[in-house]
């Protein structure tokens, strides 16, 4: 009897001791995943913490993200990094989100977190299991998290191609006008354009293409152009434009009215800035559908080009 006590002593003793020596005072979680994707964009996408719910894997609660009995409290945000809350009934631990880049196409994903042990050695081993779970389900978002922002689609709202230039003979005309031009006029001078084209028996190899600027919302410059198959000639307000054949251009395809389309080029625009790229030339709209037999503004059909000298 005297032998069995002393060896249950003993070996609650030894356990309490490997509790110490296996068990950091300090217990730090630390996970990362790899993302194939701009850092600058997937820091603005996830530093917006109201586009968490459409990749995050739990439920979201109020203002509050849950995820296996765990409520995740993003308190707030620094130039790399999210700060974050787990919250578990009276624990809370504080953590971060943080971007680290490797190149201008990826970026490491670090979500680390530290907590304290107790001298209870009871208390030290489940703050240690605790701990563990907090890895594990931190390991998880984060893979669900990789495979969202992995795709370009995710963060700027449509998919942005890099292409190459097709068409490279190009007539185009430009007018102004009072307020944003209306369809009849952009359509006017599109007619213009296309009589022009049969005139000098040539053919025209793509949909029409529009860029409308302005600096002051109330006086806009509109040009229009049509891909031909071949140079034509200047005359009056028509002129000619070659497009560098095989350079590089992105393209975007939106469906839907103006507001959208405008929207949607401004997303590219961010996509030119992350990735550092140059433009030599205007962006522009390809009218893929017409826009004065459709009069179903959500059915028309865009395509945006935006020319660019290289990728980086």
């Amino acid at each position: 009897m005297k032998r069995s006590v002393f060896v249950l002593s003993g070996g609650l003793l030894l356990s309490c001791v490997l509790t110490y020596i296996l068990i950091p005072t300090v217990i730090v979680i630390r996970k990362s995943v790899s993302v194939n994707n701009n850092q600058k964009a997937m820091q603005r996408s996830l530093s917006d913490s109201s586009k968490w719910k459409f990749w995050w894997p739990g439920v979201i609660s109020a203002d509050r993200l849950v995820f296996r009995n765990k409520d995740y409290l993003v308190t707030d945000h620094t130039f790399s990094s999210v700060l974050i809350d787990i919250i578990n009934k009276n624990t809370i631990v504080k953590s971060s989100l943080t971007f680290i880049s490797l190149t201008k196409d990826s970026a490491n994903l670090e979500w680390s977190a530290e907590m304290y042990s107790s001298y209870n050695p009871y208390k030290r081993l489940t703050t240690y299991l605790y701990a563990r779970s907090i890895g594990n389900d931190l390991l998880k978002i984060l893979d669900i998290a990789k495979r969202y922002f992995s795709n370009s689609e995710s963060i700027y709202g449509l998919d942005i191609r890099r292409e190459t230039v097709k068409n490279s003979s190009l007539i185009f005309t430009i007018d102004s006008s009072l307020g944003y031009p209306s369809t009849e006029k952009i359509y006017g001078m599109i007619a213009l354009l296309r009589k022009y084209i049969v005139n000098n028996n040539a053919v025209a190899v793509d949909s029409p293409m529009l860029n409308v600027h302005s600096n002051d919302s109330v006086f806009y410059i509109t040009r229009v152009a049509i891909p031909t198959d071949r140079k034509l000639p200047p005359s009056g307000k028509i002129q000619y434009k070659w497009m560098l054949e095989g350079g590089n251009i992105l393209s975007a395809e939106i469906k839907g009215d103006r507001k959208k389309v405008d929207s949607a080029l401004e997303m590219v625009e961010k996509y030119v800035q992350d990735y550092k790229l140059i433009a030599p030339a205007i962006p522009f709209y390809s009218l893929m559908t017409n826009r004065l037999a459709e009069k179903d503004s959500s059915k028309w059909v865009t395509k945006i080009f935006y020319p660019i000298m290289y990728f980086e």
